[in-house]
C-alpha cells in the first residue's frame, strides 16, 4: 500500500468515525436536553423583555439567545461532550467563540422563524402566543445546531489528551 492510499484509508476512517458519533442517541438526547433548558433561559428572558419591559423584540430575542447560548455552552462542554475536543484553558476558549459562531446560524433560523410567525399573529403578541412562536423556531434550529456543533466546535470522535 502506498503513503497516498494509505492517507485516504486514514481520512475515511476518520470520516466514518464522526459519523458514528454524530449519530450517537446518547449524546444527541444530552443535547437535546440542554437544549431544552437553553430553551427555557431564551423564552424567559425573551417574555420579559418583551411583555414586562416592552423592548423590541429582535434585540430581546437575541439578549435571550446569548444566554442560552453561554448556559448551553458550559452544560455542553462539561457533560455532554465533556470527552470530545482537546483539553485546556486555550481550547475552551476557542470552543466557546467556535460554538458562538455555530449557534449563531441556529440563531438566525430560530429568529427568522420566530418573527415570521409572530408577523402572522394578528393581534399584538404576548404570552402564550410569544412564547410558541420562539419555541419552533429553536427546535428549527435544533438539527443544525447538533451538527455543527459535534463536529465544528467539539469535533466528536477527536479523544481528549
Amino acid at each position: 500500500m502506498t503513503a497516498r492510499e494509505s492517507d485516504r484509508k486514514i481520512i475515511r476512517s476518520l470520516k466514518i468515525g464522526k459519523i458514528k458519533y454524530l449519530f450517537s442517541i446518547v449524546k444527541f438526547s444530552k443535547f437535546t436536553m440542554v437544549g431544552i433548558m437553553g430553551g427555557v433561559i431564551d423564552s424567559a428572558v425573551l417574555s420579559l423583555l418583551v411583555i414586562s419591559m416592552s423592548f423590541p423584540l429582535v434585540p430581546s430575542k437575541l439578549i435571550g439567545a446569548e444566554l442560552a447560548i453561554i448556559a448551553m455552552f458550559l452544560l455542553n462542554e462539561y457533560w455532554t461532550f465533556s470527552e470530545d475536543g482537546l483539553n485546556g484553558k486555550y481550547q475552551r476558549l476557542i470552543r466557546f467563540m467556535k460554538s458562538n459562531f455555530v449557534r449563531s446560524v441556529g440563531v438566525v433560523v430560530a429568529t427568522g422563524v420566530m418573527v415570521t410567525i409572530v408577523g402572522k399573529i394578528e393581534t399584538e403578541y404576548g404570552g402564550i402566543e410569544l412564547v410558541l412562536a420562539n419555541i419552533i423556531g429553536i427546535t428549527a434550529g435544533l438539527i443544525v445546531n447538533y451538527i455543527l456543533e459535534s463536529l465544528i466546535t467539539w469535533q466528536v470522535g477527536i479523544k481528549s489528551s
